[in-house]
C-alpha cells in the first residue's frame, strides 16, 4: 500500500468576491465617442462660421449677431453666396491638404500659410467688430486665429 500513488487533494473552493459597486452608468467608450460627436459638432459650426465670415468678408461688412439676418443677406445676395462657397471650400481644402503635404514637404507651407491668412482675413473682416465689443481686442485675435486651426486639427486623421 505504500507503494500506491497519492491521489491529489481535492480542489480547494474558489471564492469569487462579489464585483465593486458600479457608480455611474456611462461606460469609457460611451464618453469616448460622445466626445468625438461634440468634436464633429464643433468642427461643423466652426466651418459654418468660416463660411459666414467668407461671406461677410467677401461684403467687406461685419456679420450680424442674428441667423435671421444672414439668412436674409445671403438670399439677398445669391451672388456673393456662391463665391463665398467656392471660395471657403478652396480655401478649406488649400489649408488641409497643403498642410498634409508639408509635412513631407516643407515646400508647401507657404501655399498653406497663405490660405489661412486669407481665411483669417475674411473671418476678421465678418466677426472683428462683434467679437471686440464682447471681449478684449488680445482674445478676439486668438478666438479668430485657434477658430480657422482648430476645424483642420479634428476633421484630419494625424498620423
Amino acid at each position: 500500500m505504500q507503494n500506491q500513488p497519492r491521489s491529489a487533494p481535492p480542489p480547494l473552493a474558489v471564492r469569487h468576491s462579489p464585483p465593486p459597486p458600479r457608480i455611474g452608468f456611462i461606460s469609457p467608450g460611451g464618453i469616448e465617442r460622445a466626445f468625438i460627436a461634440l468634436l464633429y459638432i464643433v468642427l461643423l459650426v466652426l466651418v459654418l462660421l468660416s463660411f459666414v465670415g467668407t461671406f461677410y468678408g467677401l461684403g467687406q461688412s461685419s456679420a450680424p449677431l442674428s441667423i435671421r439676418q444672414m439668412l436674409a443677406d445671403m438670399a439677398a445676395n445669391t451672388d456673393r453666396l456662391l463665391v463665398a462657397v467656392v471660395l471657403q471650400l478652396a480655401l478649406t481644402l488649400a489649408q488641409y491638404g497643403a498642410r498634409q503635404m508639408a509635412s513631407a514637404d516643407r515646400r508647401w507651407w507657404p501655399l498653406y500659410l497663405a490660405a489661412l491668412a486669407v481665411s483669417i482675413y475674411y473671418n476678421y473682416m465678418a466677426f472683428w467688430t462683434p467679437m471686440t465689443a464682447l471681449v478684449s481686442l488680445p482674445v478676439a485675435a486668438l478666438i479668430l486665429i485657434v477658430g480657422d486651426i482648430v476645424p483642420e486639427l479634428v476633421a484630419v486623421r494625424h498620423r
